[in-house]
């Protein structure tokens, strides 16, 4: 019986790992990427716990809304971790990450089980990273961004995100609770291996811009409230 509690209560607890990956963005200086990992690690572990036994005290929302925002906070964290791994100037980059905040919400609307909810985004970011890197090698006549990046960056990170999204969606019918577990593990690895290793726009030093605990909690409690 203990067993098969523990194992209900895995894919909540794994959930967690997302924590991990947001405080990584956070002391890199990407505040609104570590901002949208713990927005997904809340609700996919809320909503996780409502299949728990024992745990439906935790849903202070409707079933249906909780499974939204953990599909969409999954998809958007996709999409802005690719954005920051593209590196993009301002006003580029804030403009192309709202694009993919209002448009992946709508296509999630429409069918949240989907592979283009994913794929979608993924598709989309690297195109448009794919062009702005090539131009910026027909600038430079060089390779960019570093050997460094494929090789310490893009290429672990794709590794586990396409494991993880293997995991999603041809082996969770082995066994649902572990593979999901695997899933929501190999997923935010790649965030964390994606991500680059400093935001140059976080300030430096003394400058350099920071995010508390205390604005994730009362980010929390404002969820909790509505």
């Amino acid at each position: 019986m203990g067993a098969f509690i523990a194992k209900m209560l895995l894919p909540t607890v794994s959930s967690l790992v997302f924590l991990p990956a947001a405080s990584v963005a956070a002391k890199r200086g990407f505040h609104m990427e570590a901002m949208v990992y713990f927005f997904t690690m809340f609700f996919v572990a809320i909503y996780h716990a409502c299949d728990g036994p024992g745990l439906s005290i935790l849903c202070f929302m409707k079933y249906d809304i909780l499974e939204y925002f953990s599909v969409y906070g999954t998809a958007l964290s996709m999409w802005v971790t690719l954005i920051a791994l593209g590196d993009f100037d301002e006003p580029q980059r804030s403009s192309i990450t709202m694009f993919g905040v209002l448009t992946i919400a709508v296509r999630i609307y429409q069918d949240r089980w989907g592979y283009g909810i994913y794929s979608g985004p993924i598709g989309s970011a690297v195109f448009i990273i794919t062009v702005k890197w090539l131009q910026k090698m027909k600038q430079l006549r060089a390779v960019y961004p570093e050997k460094t990046v494929y090789t310490q960056q893009v290429g672990p990170g794709c590794c586990f995100g396409a494991l993880a999204l293997m995991l999603r969606f041809y082996f969770e019918e082995w066994d649902y609770a572990y593979v999901h577990s695997f899933y929501h593990l190999s997923l935010a690895v790649s965030f964390i291996l994606l991500l680059p290793k400093k935001n140059r726009y976080a300030g430096t030093g003394r400058n350099a811009a920071k995010l508390s605990c205390f604005t994730l909690c009362c980010c929390v409690c404002y969820i909790y409230s509505c």
